[in-house]
């Protein structure tokens, strides 16, 4: 409290990003402070951004929406319910209502499922599926593991945010790969030591047919004659842009919407040619273009939804 208000007092037109702060903290802090002083965390809203941006690429090179989308997310921490957030205003956005939304964003944490009536920390109640979203489904344990809530809800896109190397194992992606003929597969948890799989199985593992991105740095993938780029869903794409589109427009707060209008424009920066090759962010050597205009987006949401100077 006294130093966001030694802040507000020093500095009136400054934007805070907070990061690295323990889960529940981290949404703490985010509540408490952002209708206070302008202010969001990267670690939930620019994680969710990001991968929002990857998912809508992905679509976009599938020829569906994300709306028609099935997605389970491993891991429940700041980042895997900050991407579930992301997913829920960007199937909203096309129409959804926020309980359809939610019933196609599944989350699991270390215990499994996230599921009504199961303890949980408060920060992931709003992601719990009710009860009856399982009637039908056959599992083993209290609660369905990864495998059995991607064969269960036949799940289309797959986003690690777990830091549990190794986690996607085979059986787990050719699951995906019965659901859909382009799975999509993001193990985003980093360094590359936490990374849920390595691209080079993933490929192989779905005969080249999955959309692939990376929280880390990988080198393309070789696979029958043909080079599989792994983009990168890393931060530096969304945080810069909105920082600066918030400056620009004077927003009295970093509404949810203007992250939501970040990952549009994030994935609608990807190039065709480049989408055509299977690259689903832009090459990170344009991050000063992509920063430039996402802050033009984020500025013009601002604007539009009356927390920015007209």
């Amino acid at each position: 409290d006294r130093f966001v208000e030694a802040v507000r007092r020093r500095y009136p037109k400054a934007l805070i990003q907070w990061e690295d702060f323990a889960k529940e903290t981290a949404f703490q802090v985010l509540e408490r402070y952002r209708k206070v002083i302008p202010s969001f965390n990267d670690d939930i809203q620019g994680t969710g951004a990001v991968a929002l941006a990857g998912v809508l690429s992905a679509c976009r090179l599938k020829g569906e929406r994300l709306s028609d989308q099935v997605v389970v997310v491993y891991g429940a921490g700041a980042g895997g319910i900050g991407v579930a957030w992301a997913l829920v205003e960007g199937m909203k956005r096309e129409g959804l209502s926020e309980e359809e939304a939610k019933a196609r964003v599944l989350v699991l944490d270390s215990k499994g499922l996230l599921v009504e009536g199961r303890s949980m920390e408060d920060y992931k109640r709003p992601y719990a599926q009710r009860p009856e979203r399982l009637w039908g489904w056959r599992f083993a344990g209290e609660y369905p593991n990864l495998l059995e809530t991607i064969t269960n809800a036949r799940a289309t896109v797959l986003l690690g945010l777990s830091g549990q190397a190794g986690s996607f194992t085979e059986p787990v992606v050719r699951a995906m790969l019965a659901n859909t003929p382009r799975p999509v597969i993001f193990p985003l948890s980093n360094p590359t030591s936490a990374t849920e799989a390595l691209p080079d199985d993933l490929v192989y593992w779905t005969e080249g047919r999955a959309l692939v991105a990376a929280g880390s740095p990988f080198p393309p993938v070789g696979f029958k004659g043909r080079t599989v780029p792994i983009g990168q869903g890393n931060n530096v794409f969304v945080f810069p842009g909105v920082g600066l589109g918030v400056l620009v427009s004077e927003a009295r707060e970093v509404a949810d919407s203007l992250f939501a209008a970040a990952a549009e424009r994030l994935a609608a920066e990807v190039r065709a040619e480049d989408l055509a090759a299977g690259s689903l962010f832009p090459p990170v050597r344009e991050i000063r273009r992509v920063t430039a205009r996402i802050a033009e987006a984020v500025a013009r949401e601002a604007r539009d939804r009356g927390v920015g100077r007209a």
